[in-house]
């Protein structure tokens, strides 16, 4: 299938304003939104835009309406990425031409990639 350039692009816009919020408030990820830009970068090197489009709506989602109890899991766990590294990855995936996989998926393959991403809706 071929990739839908306006998406990917809009998901890569999407993703690098993430990272600019964060440079604006002069802070790095909390481990919220370390957990949903991880995924979303991992989706992204994928080509799975939908995924990544999930977990970056996950990431803007205001502190008071996370579930509490995926916050606590969180919270027990070491921080991987900085903000730095973030940006590192994204620059890097941006760079490569042709994703591994195609990005439109089927009806079936979203609700895998929904039902996947399940902690971070």
């Amino acid at each position: 299938m071929r990739i839908d350039d306006e998406k990917q692009d809009r998901v890569f816009a999407t993703f690098t304003a993430a990272l600019d919020l964060l440079d604006r408030e002069r802070r790095e990820p909390d481990r919220w939104e370390e957990e949903c830009l991880s995924y979303a970068l991992g989706a992204l090197a994928c080509g799975m835009y939908l995924a990544a489009d999930v977990e970056l709506a996950a990431f803007a989602r205001p502190v008071t309406e996370r579930p509490l109890g995926d916050v606590a899991a969180l919270e027990n766990k070491p921080r991987r990425f900085t903000k730095d590294m973030l940006r590192t990855g994204l620059d890097y995936v941006m760079s490569r031409e042709t994703p591994p996989i195609a990005n439109d998926l089927s009806g079936a393959s979203y609700l895998a990639v929904r039902s996947f991403l399940g902690a971070s809706l």
